[in-house]
């Protein structure tokens, strides 16, 4: 039998059919209205054996979308915490309850594509940076608004006329909105080669794998020190990974 995945994010929620570790496809929504929410869950529980959940959203809204899950399906369900025992990482964080459970889905998400050294990044609303060495363990990590957000707030609280055309092609802003998103955009990748290949770089002598993902993926990886492994979704192929490893 499949089974269901469910990530509540920050922005929005998805869900995904799994049998293995390959994913099916995704569907999502936003929490305005969870009526949707509630009829993708009907179209995808038919033959599912458990469900599996990752939420970073408030314990309101994970509560709310677990009653409709158990309305809609008799399946198990099993939500997910960044302090249960992972396949391939162990968390490096003083306080491990304080890391978000979609961080550390992304780095076994990411594991699961290599045995190098890694550097994780999801670029979402926020942008999350985790870097885990070759035996599987998690050095620690960075957040940063993501260049949507980071764009919104310097806006919001600066004179900068709020113009929404941008030359995306641009090495260099030849214009105010451009100048904008481009510096939002390499305040990442310049991050990301600060611990590759620069001073601070993490793995010497070492082939550290960037694995990339999220919602700004695609304007971030050409902007990086060295070609990235994209993956879509890795909080949802790193549930797959848990349930796989669970025997799911």
């Amino acid at each position: 039998m499949q089974t269901l995945l469910v990530d509540l994010g920050n922005s929005r929620w998805k869900m995904a059919l799994t049998t293995g570790t390959a994913i099916g496809t995704v569907v999502y929504g936003s929490y305005d209205d969870l009526v949707e929410l509630e009829l993708a869950a009907v179209r995808l529980t038919g033959s599912i054996g458990h469900t599996l959940l990752a939420s970073v959203v408030d314990p309101s809204i994970t509560s709310g979308v677990v009653a409709i899950l158990r309305k809609v399906s008799k399946a198990e369900i099993w939500q997910i915490a960044s302090t249960d025992r992972m396949p391939g990482i162990v968390s490096g964080y003083t306080n491990p309850e304080q890391l978000g459970t979609d961080r550390m889905l992304a780095m076994v998400a990411a594991r699961a594509q290599t045995s190098q050294p890694l550097i994780v990044v999801d670029a979402g609303t926020a942008v999350t940076i985790d870097c885990i060495d070759g035996d599987g363990f998690h050095l620690g990590g960075l957040i940063l608004p993501g260049p949507g957000m980071a764009r919104t707030c310097l806006l919001s609280n600066t004179s900068i006329p709020h113009e929404a055309q941008i030359d995306s092609t641009a090495l260099l802003g030849r214009d105010t909105p451009t100048a904008v998103a481009l510096g939002a955009r390499y305040a990442v990748a310049a991050i990301v080669e600060r611990f590759t290949i620069g001073t601070a770089a993490l793995f010497p002598g070492q082939q550290a794998q960037i694995v990339l993902g999220g919602g700004d993926a695609e304007v971030i990886a050409g902007m990086l020190p060295e070609s990235p492994t994209c993956l879509n979704e890795l909080v949802l192929h790193g549930l797959a990974v848990v349930a796989s490893h669970k025997g799911f």
